[in-house]
């Protein structure tokens, strides 16, 4: 008999180390936090929590068990992802440098994207973040039995996307703060750098590892 209590321990104790680990995700969240309104910069969070689902239910479905005996599809997929990631890069260093003759307000950037695309582009990068993969399928191996009810289910991906969602909710309140956007806005081609360093760098790594 499953002992649900113990397995949703298990569950929150792992996702919370899982979801607070410094990746694309949580680079993402912030910079968009400090780029946008809070209003607009909570959609980016609903995106990364929404692809977190979508990730939990293809590990309680087993459908990540075809990458673990298909090696080449999760290569495939790091591929993939790694791409994606040094596009977003090399985009936000371009744009930081064609930005650069002048300074913009929240307010500028915040007419630039909608919730719906700030939605779409958190939910996507976080889809192909194979890192995402990796720590549901630890997540899978080590907290839940190896037959899964959809009771089991279900609750496993509720709880993973609630875990993300405060996580990353709690990251946009921070970071949207007056003071932390006043700071963006006085180096913000410096922190566009970098992060879209970071994001080239998480790329390569993801292909070359």
């Amino acid at each position: 008999m499953v002992n649900y209590l113990e397995v949703a321990a298990h569950i929150i104790v792992i996702w919370t180390l899982a979801a607070i680990t410094p990746g694309a995700n949580v680079i993402l969240t912030m910079n968009t936090a400090l780029r946008f309104k809070r209003q607009l910069a909570v959609w980016s969070a609903l995106g990364v929590s929404a692809a977190v689902m979508v990730w939990g239910a293809l590990g309680a479905s087993g459908v990540l068990i075809i990458l673990k005996t298909f090696p080449w599809l999760f290569t495939v997929m790091k591929v993939l992802g790694g791409l994606y990631l040094l596009y977003l890069g090399l985009s936000r260093i371009i744009a930081a440098r064609r930005q650069k003759k002048y300074s913009k307000s929240i307010d500028d950037y915040s007419c630039q994207l909608s919730p719906i695309q700030l939605f779409r582009l958190s939910f996507v990068t976080s889809l192909l973040n194979p890192k995402t993969g990796l720590f549901v399928v630890s997540l899978f191996s080590v907290a839940l039995p190896a037959s899964m009810t959809v009771v089991l289910s279900l609750m496993s991906m509720m709880l993973m996307g609630m875990i993300t969602l405060i996580w990353h909710l709690f990251l946009v309140v921070v970071f949207s703060k007056p003071s932390a956007q006043q700071l963006y806005q006085k180096s913000s081609h410096m922190i566009d750098y970098l992060t879209g360093g970071l994001f080239t760098l998480f790329g390569i790594k993801m292909i070359s590892s």
